[in-house]
């Protein structure tokens, strides 16, 4: 039985940059490693929560996983996309879906999508 979910397992052939754009220019807090600080290494916000979970696809050899979408809340989003944009990102139009969200979409180094929703 499943009890639980745990993390998303993200193979990057550039895993170091892409812990960077997570922890530097996203500001996803680290939380754990399990190898070092370019393979096996947990993003996330709460300990014992789910996390996202960079492997490096050349140290483990696997083929890098397939494009994910991410999806992060924020209470302020024109603030959020003030700093993104500050930081040289490059953002879509932000959105105010009926439904009561407020969303932007960008990419990581990778081509995942990242959308940052603002609940209403």
């Amino acid at each position: 039985m499943i009890t639980g979910y745990y993390c998303t397992n993200i193979f990057s052939e550039q895993a170091k940059e892409l812990i960077e754009f997570y922890s530097q220019i996203l500001e996803i807090p680290f939380i754990k490693t399990d190898d070092d600080d370019s393979n096996g290494v947990y993003l996330g916000f709460i300990e014992n929560a789910p996390t996202l979970c960079i492997w490096d696809c050349k140290k483990c050899n696997v083929q890098p996983t397939g494009h994910q979408s991410f999806v992060f809340q924020t209470k302020t989003l024109d603030l959020i996309m003030e700093c993104l944009k500050k930081k040289g990102l490059l953002l879509s139009e932000a959105i105010r879906y009926d439904w009561g969200t407020y969303e932007v979409r960008l990419s990581d180094i990778d081509g995942n999508e990242i959308v940052i929703v603002e609940f209403a």
